[in-house]
């Protein structure tokens, strides 16, 4: 009777004993959170993937205006992306038209070949593109560059009909 006092007392030691944290090697790691950058520097002559970005959240986007300059390239360069990133909302044509996956969102995407899409400026165009999204839509500063961003802007207005 007295071997089982002992080997219950025994069993609750090591219960116990095995639920402290003895080894804090893997609770001491360096852990990031989901989407967080490091903070350790970069090693010495390597390339960011992350450049230090221009921050048009502050700068009035009705004045900004393209550094990349609208030729034919850079509206086939943005074409590209825009069938990446913009087409499975706004569709093929800028009006949403179809698209199954605009036909679930609300509210739908936005149709970029309407009154309100036709009366913003290049600079704000980017600036949804880049910094703020709109409704649902994210912005894409950490998807695309500036000059990505920027070759989209000027395949929408091509897709719009603006010179």
């Amino acid at each position: 009777m007295m071997w089982r006092k002992g080997a219950g007392l025994l069993l609750v030691a090591f219960l116990a004993a095995s639920c402290e944290n003895v080894d804090l090697d893997l609770h001491d790691q360096i852990t990031f959170k989901h989407q967080e950058y490091p903070m350790i520097p970069a090693p010495k002559g390597s390339v960011s993937m992350n450049p230090k970005r221009f921050d048009y959240s502050t700068v009035d986007a009705v004045m900004v205006t393209s550094p990349v300059k609208r030729t034919k390239d850079s509206v086939d360069d943005g074409k590209k992306l825009y069938d990446i990133f913009c087409i499975a909302c706004h569709g093929p044509d800028g009006t949403t038209t179809g698209m199954p996956v605009a036909d679930k969102f609300e509210p739908r995407p936005a149709n970029l070949k309407n009154e309100t899409a036709l009366a913003l400026t290049e600079g704000e165009i980017f600036q949804r593109i880049v910094v703020d999204g709109m409704g649902i839509m994210p912005g894409y500063k950490f998807e695309m560059s500036d000059e990505e961003a920027w070759k989209v802007v000027s395949y929408v207005m091509q897709l719009q009909g603006r010179k």
